[in-house]
């Protein structure tokens, strides 16, 4: 089996994953913040551990900015529904996720909000001019790291520069890409990140979270018990704690921290690989007159899409299946992005590759798509 399908969830894991994930379950297999026996107090050390390590890797300054969810989803909701205000304005890029997309349409649905969707020229700019779409009630900019669909990097350091200029707030969501691309918080001039582990980062299913560069007093997401301050009718004013309602899914978040460390340790040895197995499928592609690519030639992380001429992305895929190649077609939950590169009507076909991935399977899948 080739595993092409890293962007939706990465496959494999690095082996310590698997063994942080056994391990926690087998020899801790309890919760944090929720006693006082020995195992507790371990289980909420290597929370903290798990927030200062991924803290760290964000380039944020303190780890008790760092909540943790279930995913990148939660994260985004959590932040955009308690950061939001009435008649607050949101700039957005044309490539954002439906995780960002539709929490953002709903509150305008709701009369809450208002939101732009930037040109993609502005963008892609190295100077970014961002006066013609920023109102009086523009409060915040909010940018995916790269595109699911496309690859193409499109959170840029100029970007974050040109929306401070405006005193807005810059949020990145590093679902795709996080753990590629490493971004620095401080430097890059984020304000708030949300990522998810089983992506990029390695991790197992069921954790994300949310970085801030400072402390956000904003409504949590969820009510429910926090492990601390019981007495209390409604979650309370503690900083993650308040965040963090329910049982944290700590094998997750374990194993998450370890991939973490993980990508530090092997980062270079995986660039090199991811480029020069990126580099091979794109010249295999380019080759073939009825292939056609989208926006190839940006800065990317390494998945991109394309379409085969007269054929319906979602048969290419099938095809592809029968002969032991995981892809993705259709829509991607990325209706944005597929109108800025014209693909609403036919969808596309979504390669998606990462370190663990060979040269091998790379000659395979072109041979395979010359067949079509």
């Amino acid at each position: 089996m080739i595993y092409f399908d890293n962007a939706a969830t990465s496959r494999p894991k690095p082996e310590v994953v698997y063994e942080a994930f056994n391990s926690y379950m087998r020899e801790i297999g309890t919760s944090p913040g929720r006693g006082s026996h020995e195992l507790a107090i371990q289980a909420s050390r290597m929370l903290y551990q798990s927030r200062k390590t991924l803290a760290a890797f964000f380039g944020a300054d303190d780890p008790a900015n760092v909540i943790f969810t279930k995913n990148s989803t939660e994260a985004i909701n959590l932040f955009l529904r308690g950061f939001l205000s009435a008649n607050d304005h949101v700039l957005i890029s044309p490539f954002e996720h439906n995780a960002v997309l539709r929490p953002l349409h709903r509150l305008k649905e709701q009369g809450v909000i208002g939101y732009t969707v930037l040109p993609e020229e502005v963008c892609g700019s190295d100077e970014p001019k961002l006066e013609d779409y920023i109102t009086p009630d523009t409060k915040m900019i909010a940018l995916t790291l790269a595109s699911n669909l496309t690859g193409q990097l499109v959170f840029r350091r100029q970007l974050a520069e040109a929306a401070h200029r405006h005193n807005l707030f810059v949020f990145v969501d590093a679902s795709q890409g996080g753990g590629k691309h490493l971004l620095h918080m401080q430097a890059d001039g984020i304000d708030a990140l949300a990522f998810t582990g089983h992506k990029d980062l390695f991790a197992m299913p069921g954790v994300g979270g949310l970085i801030t560069a400072s402390p956000l007093r904003i409504a949590p997401l969820i009510q429910g018990g926090t492990g601390i301050h019981g007495e209390s009718y409604t979650n309370p004013e503690a900083y993650p704690d308040s965040y963090e309602a329910g049982t944290l899914n700590m094998p997750a978040i374990w194993s998450l921290k370890c991939s973490a460390e993980y990508i530090l340790e092997h980062q270079d040895k995986m660039r090199r690989q991811e480029a020069f197995l990126l580099d091979r499928l794109l010249k295999g592609l380019r080759h073939m007159d009825r292939v056609i690519l989208y926006n190839a030639d940006h800065a990317r992380v390494s998945t991109l899409c394309f379409n085969i001429k007269g054929i319906a992305s979602s048969d290419v895929v099938r095809y592809l299946d029968q002969h032991k190649i995981c892809v993705r077609g259709g829509m991607h939950c990325a209706i944005l992005a597929h109108k800025a590169i014209g693909t609403v009507e036919t969808g596309a076909v979504r390669v998606s590759i990462n370190s663990f991935n060979t040269a091998e399977e790379i000659d395979e899948f072109i041979r395979v798509i010359g067949e079509i």
